[in-house]
């Protein structure tokens, strides 16, 4: 065989190689097959569930200024609870609460409160029930925000970090979005999923982002604060990392002289 037909050879295997590998890239190639039923089991608004470590910020507002002000400390008000950066209320700052191993928080006035476990709206509602009529006469509206909620995406992405998200419900394809998609070296099949439970504990999950039960299945596709996601790199990223620059330059001159002798066939023939 000529060296011509060799080579043609070779370019249509490397090119026949490539469109396959294709297949690896789609997510959820199979979304179509997805019943409307399946789709309504798995139907659910999430609510993030506060867990130690978090940090909290509360505040109580009635028509009456004065009346709230004890349950809005403010953050040099000496409540002997730990706070950071915080936002304000009607110009006063505002103290954050940070959740102890206990699941507690040392709230004003009405004390300790075992909060782990429950939701945003759900300790809303337990404030607003220790503090009226108890304390207050009018009913208060009371507003709590999660101010450290936040993920982090490692390995094969555009922009591997750690990002604090303004709401609590974020999808695993919302956190692949803040960090600029994965890369096409990305394995689509085996993402890793670290998630730290509220005794401490952690799990690790396997995902496959071209399979359609990731949005079926509602404790992978909403992600829980504190997760990490974990993007490993395929065959070609790994190959690619163990060449290096004496590797590279030995390929560039093999190259150099499979172009030359190309030529020389195309010529002489």
């Amino acid at each position: 065989m000529k060296l011509s037909q060799l080579l043609t050879a070779a370019l249509v295997t490397i090119i026949v190689a490539s469109c396959g590998s294709t297949k690896k890239i789609p997510y959820m190639t199979d979304a179509d097959s997805i019943s409307k039923e399946s789709l309504a089991k798995a139907t659910m608004i999430y609510e993030a569930k506060i867990m130690p470590k978090d940090v909290l910020q509360i505040a109580v507002n009635t028509t009456v200024p004065e009346a709230a002000a004890p349950f809005n400390l403010g953050s040099n008000a000496g409540s002997g609870v730990s706070s950071v950066s915080s936002g304000s209320i009607q110009g006063a700052t505002l103290q954050n609460y940070i959740v102890d191993k206990k699941g507690e928080i040392e709230y004003p006035v009405v004390g300790k409160l075992k909060v782990a476990g429950l939701t945003r709206v759900e300790l809303q509602e337990l404030i607003k029930n220790k503090i009226h009529p108890a304390y207050i006469t009018e009913a208060p509206i009371v507003n709590v925000r999660f101010q450290n909620y936040k993920i982090s995406i490692l390995g094969e992405v555009a922009r591997p970090g750690t990002y604090t998200l303004q709401n609590e419900q974020c999808t695993i394809f919302d956190a692949l979005s803040l960090a600029g998609d994965l890369t096409i070296y990305g394995k689509r099949e085996n993402v890793m999923l670290i998630r730290e439970n509220g005794d401490g504990s952690k799990t690790i999950s396997r995902i496959d982002l071209q399979k359609t039960d990731i949005i079926t299945n509602p404790s992978i596709y909403y992600l829980q604060q504190n997760d990490v996601l974990y993007i490993e790199p395929n065959k070609t990223k790994a190959r690619t990392s163990m060449v290096g620059s004496a590797e590279t330059f030995t390929i560039a001159i093999v190259s150099t002289l499979i172009s030359i002798a190309t030529l020389l066939a195309t010529t002489l023939r």
